[in-house]
C-alpha cells in the first residue's frame, strides 16, 4: 500500500509537470498591436493611461501602441493586418469599406458621439458659412478624416468644389500656414488644430469653426476598430481590449490631469497643461452628451447610424450604401455600468 501511495504521488508530480507548461501558456498575455488615429497627445492619452495603469495587462493583453498619420492611415494599417486593432473615424471607415470590403476592419465601439471634424479659420478671414469658402485657399491633410470628408461637406452644402482652392499639407505645416495666413482655413479635428494654434498664442474668440455636424453631416466620430483576422480568430481578445480601453477613457475624462501626466513617458516634449486642456475638450465636446450621460459611452442609436451611412455615402458619391452590419459589430459593447461617465 505504501509503495502504491509513493507511485501515486510520483504520478501526480509527473502529471503536474506535464500540465505546467499548459498553465504557463494559458497565462501568457495575448499580444495586440494598436494604431492610433494620430499623434501622442491629450486626445490619445487615455490609451496610454490604460496601459500605464495595467488595465490591458489585467485583461490578459500585451498591447503595443503606435501613432499614425491620420484615420486613413490607421484604417489601412489595420486592414493590412500590420495592426490588430486601431482608432479611426467612422466616415473614413465607411468609404474604405465600400471600396475594399474584403479587407475593411469593423468598428466595435463608437467612441465619439459627436464628430470633431470642422473647417477651422481665423475670424479675420470672414468665413461664417460654407458659402464663404468660395475663392478661399483651404489647407488639407493627406489621409485625415476631415480632409477626406471635405468634398462631401462642400457637396452637401451646395458649394462648387471648383471655386475652392485645396492645398495639401502635412499636419505639422497645416496649422502653421493658418497662423501665418498663407491659407484662409484648414480642415481638421477641432481639438487638434485649436490646441496647436493656441500653443502659439491664439485666443479662442479669434477662431471660427464650421462643424460638419452642424452642416448636414451629423456623424459619429472616432471608433475603436478591429481587423478581420482578430475578429475571426480571437474575438475574446477584442472584447477584453474594448473593456480595458473604455475603462481608461472613463477614468481619463474624470481626471484628465492624471491621464496626461502619463504622456511624459511616451512624448517627452508634451506640454502637459495644454494636453490636459485638449483631453478635457475632447471629453466635453465629443464624448459627453445627453445621450451618453443617459445610456453610457458607445451606445449606438441604430437610426442615427443608418442616417450617418446614408449621408456619408451620398457625400462621397459612393457606388453603394453599405448596410450597418458591414461597418459596425455591436457584440463587443461592455455592460452599461462599465460605460457610464464618472463625472
Amino acid at each position: 500500500m505504501i509503495k502504491n501511495r509513493a507511485w501515486s504521488r510520483r504520478g501526480l508530480m509527473v502529471l503536474g509537470a506535464l500540465a505546467a507548461p499548459a498553465v504557463v501558456r494559458a497565462q501568457t498575455p495575448t499580444r495586440l498591436r494598436l494604431v492610433l488615429n494620430f499623434a501622442v497627445d491629450g486626445s490619445t492619452a487615455p490609451y496610454y493611461f490604460a496601459l500605464d495603469r495595467g488595465y490591458f495587462r489585467d485583461a490578459g493583453l500585451n498591447v503595443q501602441i503606435d501613432p499614425s498619420n491620420g484615420s486613413g492611415d490607421a484604417i489601412s494599417r489595420v486592414a493590412s493586418g500590420t495592426y490588430d486593432v486601431g482608432v479611426g473615424d467612422l466616415s473614413t471607415l465607411l468609404e474604405f469599406t465600400v471600396r475594399q470590403p474584403e479587407a475593411a476592419p469593423k468598428a466595435v465601439f463608437i467612441l465619439q458621439n459627436r464628430s470633431p471634424q470642422a473647417v477651422i479659420s481665423l475670424r479675420s478671414a470672414g468665413i461664417k458659412t460654407p458659402a464663404d469658402l468660395s475663392g478661399k485657399t483651404i489647407g488639407n491633410g493627406a489621409s485625415d478624416a476631415p480632409s477626406r470628408m471635405f468634398p462631401a461637406f462642400l457637396k452637401i452644402n451646395g458649394v462648387d468644389p471648383a471655386q475652392v482652392k485645396p492645398q495639401q499639407l502635412t499636419p505639422q505645416l497645416r496649422d502653421q500656414m493658418l497662423l501665418t495666413r498663407q491659407v484662409q482655413a484648414v480642415t481638421g479635428f477641432d481639438y487638434t488644430t485649436w490646441f496647436n494654434i493656441k500653443a502659439n498664442g491664439t485666443k479662442l474668440e479669434d477662431v471660427s469653426f464650421l462643424y460638419y455636424a452642424d452642416y448636414g453631416l451629423n456623424c459619429y466620430g472616432n471608433a475603436l476598430l478591429a481587423g478581420k483576422a482578430i475578429l475571426r480568430d480571437n474575438p475574446e481578445a477584442v472584447r477584453a481590449f474594448v473593456r480595458a480601453a473604455v475603462r481608461g477613457w472613463r477614468e481619463a475624462i474624470a481626471d484628465p490631469a492624471a491621464a496626461c501626466r502619463v504622456l511624459r513617458t511616451y512624448n517627452n516634449l508634451a506640454d502637459i497643461p495644454l494636453e490636459t486642456e485638449r483631453l478635457q475638450w475632447v471629453g466635453q465636446h465629443q464624448l459627453l452628451s445627453p445621450a451618453t450621460r443617459a445610456r453610457g459611452l458607445g451606445d449606438v442609436e441604430p437610426a442615427r447610424l443608418v442616417e450617418t451611412i446614408r449621408a456619408v455615402s451620398d457625400g462621397f458619391a459612393l457606388a453603394r450604401v453599405p448596410a450597418a452590419e458591414e461597418l459596425y459589430d455591436g457584440r463587443f459593447l461592455p455592460p452599461q455600468a462599465e460605460r457610464m461617465p464618472l463625472t
